[in-house]
């Protein structure tokens, strides 16, 4: 059974009113519905779709931010608009569960500004990102966390976006690229467009290829054939718009006219009938005729209701029984029933997430042995690079989980050690076998905000700027917080009963300047009061100094004795905590005496309390310092081969000598072997299959392949260049 708003049929019309045809014959297919909805997060405008879904059609609507120079996505400074939007059209509309963000995005004409000096080119990039953001709105709205949000169908035969790794704009690539950029689990499904060049049924089933240098691409109806070859096993297809163009010589420019079906229709539904019997795992769920009515300038072109030799051929292959294949339960599948991942971490901390999960494949999960079932994770930053950590946890399970059965544990998980926004994927993996992933199963994708380290607190600080003396004309002039270069230390010189209230008249009314100089004051008790903003260029140490410096002015007279501890304590809290702002160094902290010819702060500064405040804020930097990136934690790994029932036992014999001269560190993880600097391959492509060399690679490991066919050979490699002293054969 399909849930409601969904259709196990692939018969559909663009638009509403040619559902009647549908349900006369007794196959409730597919309405799809365009919908332009801008981009203003606070309009309310929605729909609704439950006269159809009621009835047992599948409803699909198509997310636009608007047609022609609009932009069927906004320009990528409003892409948290549009997904507001977005997602507040999805709530206030019911009856449809499934949507499709933006329309043919590689076309020039959908891009926002189009023919305007402002036209935005959607790269596949620009794309993602806007995807992404759409989609998580969408299914953070009640009732629609399981939506389907659909990549936006390309436009086949198009070459108008081109960007570096696809020059000669290849609409195929373009949607390959999207869905990389996403990562597996990220996207739910896939809209795609199928075409012919005028309406002659032969070409539905025409093999016949493009000019160059599209010379590897079909030029006709089966253009969907080359999408399907790069989008992933199990994923949902839509054929959202299938019609003839016009062909090359004008002689037909749409949908056929006259009374005698063409049987166009007939033949393409016949096609994806045949297509999902024999690919049942790449089932098109859909083929959409385009359109059933529309814009008056389309009409005689594309409407189907003014075509009458169309609606019988649609009728005529309403007589088929053509649906789509449910699919089987496959071996590698999980629900996440119960997973409560904190939205915030804090960088490089550990935590134990308490997790249930049911298993939906046909395999037992076993928690013991060579190959246990392990519930792993893997992070990904904004551009859906794996980030390494120092210890990916995989985390065993507590008993065997037949399938169908539950399973409850507490998940491990460790954060990046870079402060920024992630997605935390947790996924399942048969240990020595393969992800789940792997085998088209979503796992579980969680945003993730990381926040930094424990730094140096924010030390007590009372703000008066508002209370002191200012100009009445006189205004300074101000600076971005990225120009400040420098802490300045500063005494007042005056008896420490004179405060900042004092000082900042005597600043505006003897000096004339436009507010007092320093942007702190620190009292002999270790009291901070904050005197200006740090983007205030005030008068505290020449033009240099006030340009890039921060004035921080010590209560009191130093020519003779240092400050009190307690205003010294104070002092560093104060000064660790901006260096730690601003991402500044220690470096960074001088005297006014360091930027003009005076004694400020004092005799005593260079001679006796610099060195201690320098040491004692270098201490409460330490102690509040975030780990570094995550470094390699092995050296050198030499990584076998492995299957579910076998292992590369005579390589292993092969390699005691290498290994017993180099002490390397052995193993058959990939995911271990990530973390060492460099990787040895023991194994042929056949073994260890160059997707897994490309994924070390991209892990920053330094990567080479032992040149054997067999073990014998092998160990005659490995002896000689354990003999030799030779740890690397190629590499450095």
């Amino acid at each position: 059974m399909v849930a409601s708003g969904e259709s196990i049929y692939l018969f559909g019309i663009h638009d509403r009113g040619g559902e009647a045809l549908m349900a006369s014959a007794g196959r409730r297919g597919w309405v799809l519905i365009p919908e332009v909805i801008g981009h203003e997060p606070g309009d309310t405008e929605a729909a609704s779709y439950e006269d159809l879904s009621k009835q047992g059609f599948g409803v699909i609507v198509l997310l636009e931010n608007g047609f022609r120079g609009a932009g069927t996505l906004p320009a990528s400074s409003l892409y948290d608009d549009f997904a507001a939007r977005c997602a507040g059209f999805v709530r206030h509309s019911s009856g449809c569960h499934i949507w499709v963000i933006g329309n043919h995005p590689n076309a020039a004409e959908a891009r926002p500004g189009y023919g305007s000096p402002q036209e935005e080119i959607i790269t596949p990039h620009l794309y993602a990102r806007c995807y992404k953001r759409c989609r998580e709105a969408i299914r953070t709205q009640p009732g629609h966390q399981d939506d389907l949000v659909l990549l936006a169908a390309t436009a086949p035969f198009c070459a108008d976006t081109t960007y570096p790794g696809n020059r000669r704009g290849d609409w195929v690539r373009y949607q390959q690229d999207v869905m990389l950029l996403l990562g597996p689990g990220n996207y739910d499904g896939v809209a795609i467009h199928a075409y012919t060049h005028g309406h002659d049924p032969a070409h539905i089933v025409s093999e016949q290829k493009m000019d160059p240098p599209f010379s590897d691409r079909h030029a006709e109806f089966r253009t969907y054939q080359d999408s399907m070859a790069i989008i992933p096993p199990r994923v949902p297809v839509f054929i959202t718009d299938a019609r003839p163009l016009p062909d090359a010589v004008g002689r037909s420019t749409g949908w056929p006219d006259g009374e005698t079906p063409s049987e166009w229709v007939q033949t393409a539904y016949g096609e994806i009938d045949r297509w999902n019997q024999q690919y049942p795992e790449r089932q098109i769920r859909s083929l959409i005729l385009y359109r059933w009515d529309g814009p008056e300038d389309e009409a005689e072109q594309w409407s189907i209701q003014r075509h009458p030799a169309v609606i019988e051929d649609f009728c005529r292959a309403l007589a088929h029984n053509y649906r789509w294949q449910m699919p089987a339960r496959p071996e590698y599948r999980v629900a996440f029933l119960t997973q409560n991942t904190p939205a915030r971490m804090v960088a490089g901390e550990t935590i134990y997430v308490p997790t249930r999960l049911r298993n939906e494949g046909s395999r037992t999960w076993v928690h013991r042995g060579s190959n246990p079932f392990c519930l792993a994770s893997r992070w990904y930053d904004e551009d859906n690079r794996e980030v390494l950590v120092p210890v990916a946890y995989h985390n065993h399970l507590p008993h065997d989980v037949p399938s169908g059965e539950e399973v409850e544990l507490l998940a491990r998980v460790m954060s990046p050690a870079t402060a920024g926004h992630y997605r935390l994927r947790w996924e399942m993996v048969h240990e020595g076998v393969t992800w789940f992933g792997r085998q088209g199963d979503p796992g579980q994708v969680v945003s993730v905000e990381v926040l930094p380290a424990p730094l140096p607190r924010k030390p007590p600080i009372e703000e008066i700027m508002e209370t002191l003396a200012q100009h009445p004309t006189r205004r300074y002039a101000r600076r971005p917080r990225e120009a400040i270069k420098s802490l300045v230390v500063h005494h007042s010189v005056v008896p420490p009963s004179v405060d900042a209230r004092q000082i900042a008249q005597y600043h505006v009314e003897r000096q004339g300047w436009p507010g007092i100089g320093y942007h702190f004051f620190i009292t002999p008790e270790g009291h901070i009061q904050q005197t200006q903003p740090l983007e205030v260029i005030s008068y505290h140490a020449g033009e240099r100094g006030n340009q890039e410096g921060v004035g921080i002015c010590l209560s009191g007279n130093f020519s003779d004795q240092p400050p009190p501890e307690s205003q010294l304590d104070a002092t560093a809290q104060l000064l660790a905590w901006l260096l730690s702002t601003l991402h500044l160094p220690l470096e960074a902290v001088r005297g006014h005496c360091d930027y003009r010819n005076t004694q400020c702060p004092g005799q005593t500064w260079k001679a006796i309390w610099r060195d201690r405040l320098l040491k004692a804020t270098q201490r409460i930097l330490e102690d509040a310092h975030p780990p570094e990136p995550t470094a390699k934690v092995l050296y050198h790994y030499l990584l076998f081969w492995q299957t579910e029932n076998q292992w590369a036992v005579e390589e292993w014999r092969a390699a005691e000598r290498y290994v017993g001269q180099f002490r390397v560190t052995m193993g058959f993880s990939v995911d271990d072997a990530m973390y060492a600097e460099y990787v040895t391959l023991v194994g042929n492509l056949n073994r260890i299959p160059r997707e897994i060399e490309a994924r070390l690679r991209a892990a920053g490991c330094k990567v080479e392949r032992i040149p054997a066919e067999n073990p014998v050979q092998l160990k005659a490699i490995l002896d000689e260049m354990a003999a030799r002293r030779q740890r690397f054969l190629t590499l450095e």
